[in-house]
């Protein structure tokens, strides 16, 4: 049986067990965060007692070793904390499961399986017990501090899509009051694991989507 890593995260007032390959894709998730929202991954790896380099391995493993279906994702991390299936029609099903994450203690991730296929979706979402973030602002857009579906519900929805879906890197644009001019302009949000890592104004030229490349505020 493999040892089971004991832990204290930042913020959490406890010490939490953590199973390896549950801690191990965790730091595989933070790895790109480590450039797209840099204070606070860097504040987590401190948190866990890793570096930055450990979770550039553990994001090169998981793209070499990623679990099929939700069964092997249980195998690996546990049992889940929640779990749901829906029938769709057509002999199809959308089966979900949530574990609650360590290193961002308010949040889950939830694994979402097409079945009889084997498509799988991953994101952040908040833990049923944690306020929704209040995002009424620029300023309430912090990295970290929403989720693309907190987003789409707050006064900046509707949402469009640009590049991505559900991994790194995606980016949406949604319309805000520019706090210097009074007027309104369109703006590109940036997320991981659809989790919001930070917004920039949008390009003049919106087929431009290289610009993704370009530093975030």
């Amino acid at each position: 049986m493999q040892a089971t890593f004991v832990f204290v995260v930042a913020g959490l007032g406890g010490v939490l067990m953590e199973e390896p390959a549950f801690r191990e894709y965790q730091l595989a998730m933070l790895a790109p965060m480590c450039a797209s929202a840099p204070a606070q991954a860097q504040a987590v790896l401190s948190a866990v007692d890793a570096t930055r380099a450990d979770a550039e391995i553990a994001a090169a493993r998981r793209r070499w070793a990623i679990p099929a279906s939700i069964e092997e994702y249980k195998a690996a991390w546990g049992v889940p904390d929640w779990e749901d299936v829906d029938d769709v029609g057509n002999g199809c099903q959308m089966r979900y499961a949530r574990w609650d994450l360590t290193f961002w203690p308010d949040l889950q991730i939830e694994l979402t399986q097409v079945l009889p296929a084997k498509v799988m979706f991953r994101q952040f979402v908040r833990r049923a017990e944690v306020s929704t973030p209040r995002l009424e602002s620029l300023a309430d857009l912090t990295p970290w501090s929403c989720t693309v579906g907190e987003l789409i519900r707050s006064v900046f929805g509707p949402l469009t899509n640009v590049a991505g879906f559900g991994a790194i890197g995606d980016i949406y644009a949604f319309n805000a009051t520019d706090p210097d001019s009074g007027r309104n302009r369109t703006y590109w949000a940036y997320l991981d694991w659809s989790l919001l890592q930070s917004f920039e104004p949008a390009p003049d030229d919106l087929s431009r989507r290289d610009s993704a490349a370009s530093p975030r505020c």
